[in-house]
């Protein structure tokens, strides 16, 4: 299991890099300005002027239904193992700047908005698996919600549905050996 939560500070690591080197270029900054970490944080850990991307939620994809997988491993043995699972992750990127900074927010986060409409779809080396990355409309009682959640100060943001993580640990659940009818002679004898 430690793998896939390993796989999301990866996924969730490899986009804020990737944020980074284009927010720097479109701005020219010459530091990061982007970090993983909590909307509301005790101590002044990050710098007040940045872009914060926040995991506010993983869902069960179940479009796919619920399928066991089966699979025959050698002769007449098969395993049976778990469900996959198929993950979305809700990241929220919001531009958290000083009050007498707002309009640097806004074109902050314009920056963002340019880049995960450029980069809608990535994946992390090493694993072969692309992920899609779209924005998610939220009424004003859904955001209002959310923000309550994080602490109650409303900061301009985007919040993204990172499609999807694969969640298969493999388990073998059943060993079973498999049934096969018995083989028949169909030869035919003449008098």
């Amino acid at each position: 299991m430690d793998f896939y939560f390993i796989m999301i500070y990866k996924i969730l690591s490899l986009l804020n890099h990737l944020l980074n080197d284009y927010l720097r270029l479109s701005f020219r900054l010459t530091e990061n300005i982007a970090f993983l970490c909590p909307l509301k944080e005790s101590g002044n850990v990050f710098p007040a002027n940045r872009i914060s991307i926040s995991l506010v939620g993983i869902e069960r994809e179940t479009g796919g239904g619920i399928h066991f997988n089966n699979q025959n491993i050698r002769g007449n043995l098969s395993r049976k193992t778990a469900p996959s699972w198929q993950l979305n992750l809700y990241v929220l990127f919001s531009a958290v700047f000083l009050e007498k900074q707002y309009e640097d927010s806004l074109q902050v986060l314009s920056g963002v908005l340019s880049f995960i409409q450029k980069n809608n779809t990535f994946s992390v080396p090493d694993s072969g698996t692309p992920f899609a990355l779209e924005p998610v409309n939220l009424s004003f009682h859904e955001q209002s919600n959310l923000w309550g959640i994080c602490g109650g100060n409303y900061y301009p943001s985007l919040l993204c549905k990172l499609r999807v993580l694969t969640i298969d640990e493999q388990e073998i659940l059943d060993l079973s050996t498999i049934i096969s009818k018995p083989e028949t002679n169909s030869t035919t004898h003449t008098p």
